[in-house]
C-alpha cells in the first residue's frame, strides 16, 4: 500500500458513516480544480470517463498553472485546455488517437505514445501520476461507486498512489459487472456531483464494402467461437451478420450495441467459452443510451482493467479465440498498417498486437485482418489500400510474420506460412481489380514474383 492510500484510509476513519465522509468531501468542480497545482501529471482515462465538469474548471486554471501533464485516450469533448493559447499551462500525453487528439496534435498539443493498450497501466506508472480523476456512478448501500464505460484506461494501482483523487458523480453514467472499476469514498479526495446525458455514438452506418467484407469474415468463425471485434461500421456489420452463428463466445476490448443484439438472440451465449465461461469479457463500451441502460448491471457481461484483458496469456487461454482486426493499409508482403498513413496519425496501435499475438496462444485460434481494397482521396481519385510499398514515414503496426488472415470485399488472402511470391500473389487476388496488373508489375520489379 503506497502513502497516498494510507494517508486516505487513516483520514477515513474519522468518519462515522460513508454518508458523511461523502458529504464531508463534496465539492464544486472549481474547488477541485483548484488543488492542481503547476508541474501535476494528471491522468483522466478517456471517453465517457473523462469529467466534463472538472475538465472546464480546470481549464479556467489556464495562465495561473505551468506545466501541468494530461494523460487519456479517445476524448470525446474539446475543451479549452486542449487549445493551442493554454500550451504553457497544459500538454497532453494520449495512448490512443481519436478525433480529438488529431485535432489536438495538429495544434501541437498532444503527443501519441506508441503502446500497446493492454500496456496502460505501465505507462501510468512510467509518468508517476499525482492525480487521478474520472467519472463515476452515484454510491451503492456500502459506499462504492462504479467508474463505468473507460475505467479500464486507468488502473486501480495508478489511482491508489495517486496524491490526489477526484470523481464527478453523474447518475446517468451505468454501473458495469466489475470488481476492478469500483472504488469506495474513502478512496477518494474531491467528490463533484455533476448529472447529464453522457457522450453516446449513434449505430454506425454499415457501407456495402464493409457488409461484403463482414460475408467474407463470418465463414472463417467456426460455432463455439470466442470472437474479439473491433469497434466501427465493420464492427458493426460483423456483428449484425453472425446472428446466423451458434455458441458463440465473446473476449473483446470494445464492447458495443452490435454485441447486445447478438446476446438477447442467444447467438453470443458464451457457453463453449474456456475462460470465464459464461460471461462476456469486455475492458470498456460504449454505444447509446438504451445500450447503457442495458449494460447497466448487467451480470452477463464483466468487465476488467485493459492489462488483464489484453494480456496475451488470458486471451490464448480461450480456446478458438477469433481476433478480427482493421487495417487502414497493408503491402504485398503482408505488414500492417493500422494507425498511420504516412506521418499522419490516425488511431493507434490498439490493442491490434495484443490480440493478434494472444490469438496464436489459443488452441484452435486464428487472426483476421480486414481493409477496404481501395480509398479516395480529396481529388476524387481511388487508391488501392493494398500496395508494394508504403508512404514513407508509415507506421507499421502488425509484423508480417503475425497477420495471418488478410479479407477484403474482394476475398479473403491466407498468409501464414507462405513464402514472399506467394503472399504476393495472395494480396494481389484480393485487391481491387483495377490495380491488380499494377501489383504484379510491381512485385516483379521487386524480385517478389
Amino acid at each position: 500500500m503506497g502513502q497516498p492510500e494510507m494517508l486516505r484510509k487513516e483520514r477515513s476513519k474519522k468518519y462515522a458513516s460513508w454518508q458523511e465522509e461523502y458529504n464531508a468531501k463534496l465539492c464544486s468542480a472549481e474547488d477541485a480544480a483548484a488543488a492542481i497545482v503547476s508541474n501535476d501529471r494528471i491522468a483522466m482515462s478517456g471517453g465517457t470517463s473523462l469529467p466534463p465538469g472538472f475538465s472546464h474548471a480546470l481549464s479556467k486554471r489556464a495562465g495561473d498553472l505551468k506545466n501541468v501533464q494530461l494523460y487519456m485516450g479517445y476524448a470525446m469533448g474539446l475543451y479549452d485546455y486542449m487549445k493551442p493559447e493554454n500550451k504553457e499551462s497544459f500538454q497532453i500525453e494520449t495512448v490512443f488517437v481519436g478525433p480529438m487528439e488529431r485535432v489536438c496534435m495538429e495544434w501541437g498539443m498532444a503527443q501519441y505514445v506508441p503502446i500497446h493498450l493492454g500496456d496502460t497501466a505501465n505507462f501510468s506508472r512510467s509518468r508517476k501520476v499525482t492525480v487521478s480523476a474520472s467519472v463515476v456512478t452515484p454510491p451503492d448501500e456500502d459506499g462504492y461507486m462504479n467508474r463505468s464505460c473507460f475505467a479500464s484506461f486507468l488502473d486501480k494501482k495508478t489511482i491508489a498512489n495517486s496524491e490526489k483523487v477526484v470523481v464527478e458523480v453523474n447518475r446517468e453514467t451505468p454501473w458495469l459487472n466489475s470488481e476492478d472499476f469500483k472504488i469506495h469514498i474513502s478512496e477518494v479526495d474531491y467528490i463533484i456531483e455533476n448529472h447529464g446525458p453522457i457522450f453516446e455514438v449513434p449505430e454506425i452506418v454499415i457501407t456495402d464494402t464493409e457488409k461484403k467484407i463482414a460475408e467474407n469474415i463470418i465463414d472463417l468463425i467456426p460455432d463455439g467461437s470466442t470472437i474479439q471485434l473491433g469497434f466501427g461500421g465493420l464492427g458493426n456489420a460483423i456483428g449484425h451478420l453472425l446472428v446466423t452463428k451458434k455458441d458463440l463466445g465473446m473476449h473483446s476490448e470494445v464492447i458495443s450495441p452490435s454485441v447486445q443484439t447478438l446476446v438477447e438472440k442467444g447467438v453470443i451465449n458464451c457457453s463453449k467459452k474456456t475462460f470465464h465461461p459464461g460471461l462476456v469479457v469486455g475492458g470498456f463500451c460504449v454505444g447509446t443510451r438504451p445500450f447503457y441502460d442495458y449494460i447497466n448491471r448487467n451480470e452477463k457481461y464483466l468487465f476488467k482493467e485493459i492489462g488483464y484483458v489484453n494480456n496475451i496469456i488470458n486471451i490464448g487461454k480461450n480456446d478458438n479465440l477469433v481476433s478480427i482486426n482493421n487495417a487502414l493499409m497493408m503491402d504485398l508482403t503482408g505488414q500492417a498498417a493500422s494507425e498511420s498513413m504516412g506521418s499522419k496519425q490516425y488511431s493507434g496501435t490498439g490493442g491490434q498486437v495484443n490480440f493478434v499475438i494472444g490469438s496464436r496462444f489459443s488452441r484452435g485460434g486464428r487472426s483476421i485482418m480486414a481493409l477496404n481494397s481501395t480509398y479516395t482521396d480529396k481529388e476524387g481519385t481511388l487508391h488501392s489500400k493494398i500496395v508494394s510499398a508504403f508512404p514513407p514515414l508509415t507506421t507499421i503496426t502488425t509484423s508480417r510474420n503475425d497477420v495471418q488472415y488478410v479479407v477484403t470485399e474482394f476475398g479473403v488472402a491466407n498468409l501464414r506460412y507462405k513464402n514472399i511470391a506467394q503472399r504476393a500473389r495472395e494480396m494481389i487476388a484480393i485487391a481491387h481489380p483495377d490495380f491488380r496488373d499494377t501489383l504484379a508489375f510491381e512485385a516483379h520489379k521487386a524480385g517478389w514474383l
